[in-house]
């Protein structure tokens, strides 16, 4: 076979199989798919109409929406009043101080700590944080006075979860504070 039979004889790689037979209902003609639909005048505003069921939100009933305090409501990890800054800021100095006796961490580390601590107790001095925000804050502070550091780290993740782009100046201290309390209670 020279190459020129070659050729003639090879399909190219986007021709039908020549074994396929084309019934009636299938045609090889081009459907343009870049052309409109001609509108048809239908009546939008039925009930029977599937489309229109699409455009209206589900309701929503107020039972159903959660709220981060009953998510946070259980015996131990929710105080009824709001802890005060200073109240916080002591049970900051307390934990801080028992990281400072331990000698396994670094002192970067607890700069690092305080000065996080100290961009929140800015904020919530200045009323830029929101009573939500403040009250998980007092949760956890109170979690760790308690030495229930556990329960203070998931408190932790709720905040962050619901609030994060309002403490994302400081929380990476208040993370770094409870994972080295809970490396020294191990």
């Amino acid at each position: 076979m020279n190459s020129s039979d070659k050729s003639s004889t090879i399909d190219g790689w986007n021709d039908p199989p020549a074994n396929l037979n084309l019934s009636e209902n299938m045609s090889t003609k081009r459907i343009l798919l870049n052309k409109r639909v001609p509108y048809t005048n239908q009546d939008l505003t039925s009930t029977n109409n599937s489309s229109n069921s699409l455009t209206t939100p589900p309701v929503c009933s107020p039972s159903s929406i959660i709220s981060t305090s009953s998510l946070l409501d259980n015996d131990t990890s929710t105080k009824d009043n709001l802890l005060t800054i200073e109240e916080i800021n002591e049970i900051f100095k307390k934990q801080l101080k028992k990281l400072e006796d331990s000698s396994n961490i670094e002192k970067k580390i607890l700069e690092d700590i305080n000065k996080k601590f100290q961009v929140m107790y800015d904020e919530w001095c200045q009323e830029k944080l929101s009573l939500n925000t403040k009250q998980i804050l007092s949760n956890i502070f109170h979690e760790l006075d308690s030495d229930h550091i556990q329960q203070a780290f998931d408190i932790h993740i709720i905040l962050v979860r619901n609030a994060g782009s309002e403490v994302i100046r400081f929380i990476v201290g208040i993370k770094r504070l409870i994972q080295e309390l809970q490396k020294l209670s191990n």
